[in-house]
């Protein structure tokens, strides 16, 4: 009897260059606990940054322990992050995330929610066309938790009129701030982590809380 079902397909010569390749594997582990050294490094900063500033943040906000993840499959990629200052609640969340992910960028993004969310758009709204946030990215996605940078998630926090981001940020419920620096940019090599991040979030923090 001969079967009907068809054989897979051949190798291509890129796919089998591919799976020949091991240097990634075999160094990837270093790398990855070198940029977990960088976010403890920034931890330690933003503890500093904030140790006599606690009036400043919502009630409940950890600005000390914080909490790095590591992850193997965000689209795809490895990734590792920081919450630092930290609070979530049913109702409530105001959270600096820091994410490096393999292959794209590294962001410092800060993501707040609350019932009233006009208290942080007055703020946002008489200060985002400041020079200091001509980089800054506003999140459009659904949820808080999507990373791809694209114009479908993310537009210049400048981009918007007044009463377009204030409907923007009505309708999804939180507010997302965040600013990228990819990985493909020739001088991220040299890019001090703990000073540029410390930099990035005190400028989020002052955009959004008085």
């Amino acid at each position: 009897m001969t079967s009907n079902s068809e054989s897979p397909p051949a190798w291509t010569s890129r796919e089998w260059d591919l799976i020949n390749v091991t240097e990634v594997f075999k160094h990837k582990p270093g790398l990855m606990k070198k940029a977990e050294g960088y976010l403890e490094a920034l931890r330690t900063s933003l503890r500093e940054e904030w140790a006599s500033q606690a009036n400043l943040f919502p009630d409940g906000t950890d600005l000390v322990k914080g909490q790095i993840a590591r992850g193997e499959n965000h689209n795809g990629f490895p990734f590792i992050s920081l919450d630092l200052p930290q609070k979530f609640s049913k109702t409530e969340y105001f959270t600096g995330r820091t994410l490096f992910w393999w292959g794209h960028y590294l962001g410092f993004s800060l993501i707040a929610k609350k019932p009233d969310m006009d208290t942080y758009l007055r703020r946002l709204v008489d200060k985002r066309h400041e020079e200091r946030y001509a980089e800054i990215y506003l999140s459009r996605n659904p949820t808080p938790w999507e990373w791809e940078r694209n114009e479908s998630n993310f537009v210049p926090v400048s981009e918007p009129k007044n009463d377009g981001l204030r409907d923007l940020v009505h309708g999804l419920q939180y507010l997302k701030l965040i600013r990228f620096f990819p990985l493909s940019d020739p001088s991220f090599p040299h890019l001090d982590w703990v000073r540029t991040g410390t930099t990035v979030y005190r400028d989020l923090i002052e955009l959004v809380l008085d």
